[in-house]
């Protein structure tokens, strides 16, 4: 059985039995016939011999019983499947590169009608994204999207903003660009990894990769199914023009072949179940809004202390959005600018760290001849804009006039406190060498009148107590 295990899948039992036999005499083992050998395999647990032939994982995904559902318990573009796949035919490009192009579908898991596709040259965010607002747009809002969890597919231009996990890990952590399943209120659904056939978009691949790849325009444009595969000299490139000729034709026949034996189909064509459920559906329309939502590219800035922000040599704000955008202005803080991919002199729009819009309008700022009069005349509009902004901050400030704030200021003191008692003597402070003693005698009593004295006092230069 441990030879079994360690070897290949189609190893002969008969083969293990003999090593073992050669075995036996060495190591003393009673060692039974093949026939006895061949019949205890054969009663052995079924599980037993697939986990010997092929191991624990195929096993387990092999004996794992799939949930029985009903698909007639949805309705049309109630959940939508989403995915990729490489093509096995080299294309013409009409650069003289042959590639493999890759096929973007978008199908509706209630009735298994293809909704869209796309063929881009490598499997991406924006081209899924495209897809998803082609959809929208001719049949409306659909309400759950459920793909695989690669990285085209949780991209921020997809999955941006949306409450999800990406590979067992947290990804909206901190500030991320909104996505179209966001602005449209999609829900977002993960399959799991290694489970692909999960997808009803796969079982449509199943399907369309016999009925396409393998038509005879593709004639010598193969070289195999393996995804690493590089063109040789008989390889055929198709032109993308007959490409898409081919594609929309048989796509078309797809969605239209009757006699189908699916779920709710009842020999019904996929594109008569699909309109028949879709027929009593209120469609979300997109709005003019959410259009322009999700043609926006995003990307992190920082404010300036001017209330600009800078990207890839653009450079937007002026004195409208001046005081909406200098609240983020500071170190470590950053905003998320939308701005048109096709047009970036078109004004941009700004969402803070919790999604929530800023403003809008964010007019890009044009760079002028170095003395262009125009650029003189922007810069003093923008110097008079300060001062009106600055002006209207004082107004604002100016509550009380001087004269109330000095009042009301002096009702802080409280209560009067009366001041204390003067003495009749106040003694100063000597800060200086001490005091010497007087040399001049104390006054005496004299029988001199006081009249007598007085005038004498008059007398310049007088002193009664000289002798």
């Amino acid at each position: 059985m441990t030879i079994l295990r360690d070897a290949g899948q189609d190893f002969p039992i008969i083969q293990a039995w003999r090593d073992v036999r050669d075995l036996s005499d060495q190591k003393g083992w009673n060692w039974p016939s093949y026939v006895t050998i061949n019949r205890r395999w054969k009663a052995l647990p079924k599980t037993q011999q697939m986990a010997a032939r092929y191991g624990k994982a195929v096993t387990n995904k092999q004996l794992s019983q799939p949930a029985l559902r009903d698909k007639t318990t949805i309705r049309p573009m109630q959940i939508v499947s989403l995915d990729g796949r490489t093509q096995d035919y080299w294309t013409d490009m009409g650069d003289g590169k042959a590639v493999r192009m890759t096929m973007i579908t978008l199908i509706d898991v209630a009735s298994n009608m293809v909704l869209g596709y796309e063929l881009a040259q490598s499997e991406n965010a924006l081209s899924k994204q495209r897809v998803i607002r082609k959809v929208c747009e001719r049949f409306g809002i659909f309400d759950n999207l459920y793909t695989d969890n690669g990285s085209a597919f949780a991209a921020h231009l997809i999955a941006g903003g949306v409450d999800h996990k990406f590979r067992n890990a947290a990804t909206n952590v901190g500030l991320r660009p909104p996505g179209i399943c966001l602005h449209l209120g999609i829900n977002l659904t993960f399959a799991m990894p290694g489970n692909p056939g999960a997808k009803i978009a796969e079982r449509v691949f199943a399907s369309l990769s016999r009925v396409i790849g393998d038509r005879p325009e593709f004639k010598k444009a193969h070289t195999g199914h393996n995804p690493g595969a590089a063109p040789n000299a008989n390889v055929v490139p198709v032109p993308f023009a007959a490409v898409e000729r081919v594609m929309a034709r048989e796509i078309d026949r797809f969605n239209r072949e009757t006699g189908r034996r699916s779920q709710g189909a009842n020999g019904r064509s996929y594109q008569a179940v699909f309109e028949a459920g879709i027929a009593d559906r209120i469609p979300r329309r997109l709005t003019a809004r959410q259009r322009y939502l999700i043609s926006l590219i995003y990307r992190l800035v920082a404010v300036n202390r001017v209330g600009r922000v800078e990207i890839q040599g653009w450079v937007y704000g002026d004195p409208t959005t001046q005081a909406d955008l200098l609240p983020y202005n500071g170190k470590g803080q950053r905003i998320m600018l939308g701005r048109d991919p096709d047009d970036f002199s078109a004004p941009a729009l700004a969402f803070d760290a919790d999604g929530q819009l800023i403003c809008e309008g964010i007019a890009p700022v044009a760079r002028g001849p170095y003395d262009s009069v125009d650029g003189i005349r922007d810069a003093a509009r923008n110097r008079k804009a300060a001062r009106d902004a600055t002006a209207k901050a004082e107004e604002a400030n100016e509550y009380l006039s001087d004269a109330e704030l000095a009042q009301a200021l002096g009702a802080l003191s409280g209560p009067t406190i009366p001041a204390p008692a003067k003495p009749e003597t106040v003694v100063g402070g000597n800060f200086g060498t001490p005091i010497k003693s007087s040399k001049r005698k104390s006054r005496t009593e004299s029988a001199i009148p006081l009249e007598f004295m007085e005038n004498f006092d008059r007398a310049i230069g007088f002193d009664r107590f000289r002798k």
